[in-house]
Order: structure tokens, then C-alpha cells, then sequence
């Protein structure tokens, strides 16, 4: 029987979503092992016991998995940032691509899919992050003096990992990291209050920039880039943070809609007009649908700079899109989703249902919550995935981009619009 301190030896057959290896006991039980590798032999201790799975600490690899390799950073195990650096990128990449498959069968009950097209690797594994966000702690000594410590709240340990800096982000970063340290540890002195949050984020112009809390709203927009050419981001605004394998989503997302018949262009969480402005086919319209008032100004500039008309709606999308769907030509709409990690509102997916626009590109950082949204949409069959694609914006971490193009089943009864 399996409890808390039971030591066992356990093999392990596959990474689990998350980046958890996962093995079964003798007793078939499943028995999730942080930092493990597929073919790994462990000397595992259970450390987590619940009805339906146990997790585990590895107390010693008593054989190790061919895709083992050395860790890139000292902090990897302890930071919670890292899944994956010790295992072959190829190993992590596979595994992904079988993760995203395995989700969206068991979540989203979607078991007859393409194959993925592309399957998009990261170039960089390490460097390519423009943004780093770190949360304050309590104050601590050190070579420095007593001071606010920043750093990741691993909240499944209810612990705090001190950063002083992170091989993921860009160079750049990091050699700004001090400097914001010290600018935090003097508003501390000053005010001696804790200032908050604090963001790094570098721009496609080599610049980094840094605040804390809530992104002011009085500063300079960045600068940064869609197909080579330049456009403008407000400093809290949302984007991508792998701009390399951005640059690949964009131009995968751009070949997909120039295939097809489709004249109006929705895009429901719009930002800054990222898909706007790298989907570049003629559209007789564009409608731009984002609740951030800073956003909406960015861009409404980014589009006038490219003379690209667009109708901007200043509203929540669970708003918004309902009304826009019910006067636009469905079998000439496609739909763009780019949804926060926590999916789309319900209300969106069923305004989807209700006016059935022909096309619907979903783009998800989240699989867990694509899946979930997807098992909606798809049921019955009334939509259908056509195209699939995993892009790697994420490397050595659990997670990824995924992008998907469904298409409405037009065989069904269609509400239309009045």
C-alpha cells in the first residue's frame, strides 16, 4: 500500500502535461515524479498521496534515460521556472507534441485530428524570453545589506525562490536586473513600503524597461516588430514573449487565411492589433474587439500607420462579440481567438454556436483550457479542425503555443443573423 514516505522503485513510460514524469507502482497506482526522464529507473519517495494518483520526490536514479544531460542553469530543481532542462530538446519537444494530442483526445474528446503542420521548434533554447516578471518577499541580508528580495512564488510549495537572474530571459535583461534591484531596494528606504511586482521587459530596439506594480500609462510606447516591420506596444500591454517563434505563428496564421473565403476579419481579444496587422489579406473589413482603453489607442495607430481600416470596439469580448457576430455575413467571417491562459468566457464560445461564423482561428497557450473550449465547439460536429499546429514559444518550460483553424459544419442547421 502506497502512503506517505513509502519508497519504491518506479520506471518512467512518460512526461505528463506539466513536465511531470509519470510512472505506475506495482499495484498500477500513477505516480507523477518532478524532474524525471522517459526511461528513467528511480529510487522514488511518495510525498503526496490522493485517490486517484500519488507524486513523489526522486531519492535516486538508479538508471538513468539515455535523453538525460546536464542542466543549463545552477537554480534548475529548486526555481520552478524550468521543466525540462534536463532532457534533450528533443526529447522535450516530442514530448509536447504527444502532450497536446493527449489533451485535446481526454479533455476535449477530440480523437480523429490532422497532424501537426507545422510542428514548430524553438531555435533558441535559452535568451529568448523579452519579459520577466518577479514577485517581492520579505527582507533578507546578503552581501548587500537587509533589503526586499524578488524573485518566483512557487505556490504548490508555498516557498519563495530568490532571482537574480534567469538564463531564460534576454541578455539584456539581466544586465538590467541589478539596476532595478537597487531602484526597488530605494523606494523601500524611502517610502518604506514594498513597491510591488517587478517587470523587466525588453523591446525589439535592444532596450529594456522596468516598473513596478501596474505598467504606467505616461511613458514611451516600445517598440517592436511583425513581419520586419515596425510597430508600437504600450509598455503593459500583452506580447508575445518569444518574439523568434512569434515571427513563425504570424506568418503560419497569415497562409492559413489566405487560403481562405472569408472577407471579414473579427479578432475578439485584439490587443495592440497583433493578428490584425499580421494577417494581411484584403479584408472588406476588420473588426478589432479589446476592453483596454491603452490597447484600443495602440492599435488604432499601428493599423492607420499601415492604412488598414478597422473598426476598433472598446468592450469585454463576452460583450462585444455577440453583437458584432449577429450582423456580420457568418460564411464570410473568420473569427480570430487569442484568449487569455483561463479560455474564453462562456459566453463567447456560445455566441460562436449561436451565429456560426464559417471560420474560427483559436491560438491557446494554454492547451487544458483550448481543449475544454473546444470540447464545446466541437461537439455534434458542428465545427470541425482542419488545421493544427504546436509552436515552441516556450522552451524548457512546461509550456507552448498551439494554433488551430476550424471550420463550421454548414450540413447542420444554421441560426442566421436578423
Amino acid at each position: 500500500m502506497l502512503e506517505l514516505g513509502t519508497q519504491l522503485e518506479l520506471e518512467i513510460s512518460e512526461l505528463s502535461f506539466g513536465g511531470d514524469g509519470l510512472g505506475r507502482a506495482a499495484n498500477g497506482a500513477v505516480v507523477f515524479v518532478p524532474f524525471a526522464a522517459i526511461g528513467d529507473k528511480l529510487l522514488v519517495e511518495i510525498s503526496l498521496a490522493r485517490k486517484s494518483y500519488f507524486r513523489a520526490r526522486i531519492i535516486d536514479i538508479l538508471q538513468p534515460s539515455p535523453e538525460r544531460i546536464p542542466a543549463e542553469c545552477k537554480h534548475f530543481g529548486r526555481c520552478g521556472g524550468c521543466a525540462y532542462q534536463h532532457i534533450s530538446y528533443q526529447a522535450e519537444f516530442a514530448a509536447k507534441q504527444k502532450q497536446l494530442y493527449d489533451l485535446l483526445a481526454r479533455v476535449g474528446g477530440l480523437s480523429q485530428l490532422p497532424e501537426l503542420s507545422p510542428a514548430c521548434p524553438a531555435p533558441q533554447l535559452y535568451g529568448y524570453r523579452n519579459k520577466l516578471k518577479l514577485e517581492p518577499s520579505e527582507a533578507v541580508r546578503d552581501d548587500h545589506g537587509v533589503h526586499l528580495s524578488y524573485g518566483y512564488c512557487l505556490k504548490d510549495e508555498q516557498r519563495f525562490f530568490t532571482v537574480r537572474e534567469c538564463p531564460l530571459a534576454m541578455p539584456v535583461i539581466n544586465q538590467n536586473l541589478g539596476k532595478a534591484l537597487r531602484s526597488a531596494w530605494a523606494k523601500q528606504n524611502a517610502k518604506k513600503e514594498i513597491p510591488g511586482s517587478l517587470t523587466l521587459r525588453a523591446s525589439a530596439d535592444g532596450k529594456c524597461h522596468y516598473f513596478f506594480g501596474r505598467a504606467p500609462v505616461n511613458v514611451s510606447w516600445l517598440k517592436e516588430q511583425i513581419h520586419a516591420e515596425q510597430v508600437s506596444v504600450p509598455l503593459g500591454s500583452f506580447w508575445q514573449v518569444n518574439p523568434a517563434v512569434a515571427d513563425k505563428l504570424f506568418q503560419v496564421l497569415e497562409g492559413w487565411a489566405l487560403e481562405l473565403e472569408a472577407d471579414t476579419l473579427v479578432d475578439a481579444y485584439g490587443g495592440a492589433g497583433t493578428y490584425c496587422l499580421a494577417l494581411r489579406a484584403p479584408y472588406r473589413e476588420r473588426v478589432l474587439i479589446e476592453s483596454d482603453p491603452q490597447a484600443c489607442e495602440a492599435a488604432s495607430y499601428n493599423l492607420a500607420q499601415r492604412a488598414l481600416g478597422c473598426r476598433i470596439i472598446r468592450q469585454k469580448s463576452e460583450i462585444a462579440l455577440p453583437k458584432e457576430l449577429k450582423t456580420l455575413p457568418a460564411k464570410q467571417t473568420l473569427l480570430l481567438l487569442n484568449p487569455p491562459r483561463s479560455g474564453c468566457h462562456e459566453k463567447v464560445l456560445h455566441s460562436i454556436l449561436k451565429f456560426k461564423p464559417r471560420y474560427v482561428c483559436y491560438v491557446a497557450c494554454n492547451p487544458a483550457t483550448l481543449a475544454r473550449d473546444l470540447k464545446i465547439l466541437c461537439a455534434k460536429n458542428k465545427y470541425a479542425v482542419e488545421k493544427l499546429a504546436i509552436f515552441d514559444m516556450f522552451p524548457r518550460t512546461a509550456h507552448f503555443e498551439t494554433a488551430l483553424l476550424l471550420k463550421a459544419n454548414w450540413t447542420q442547421r444554421h441560426t442566421k443573423a436578423h
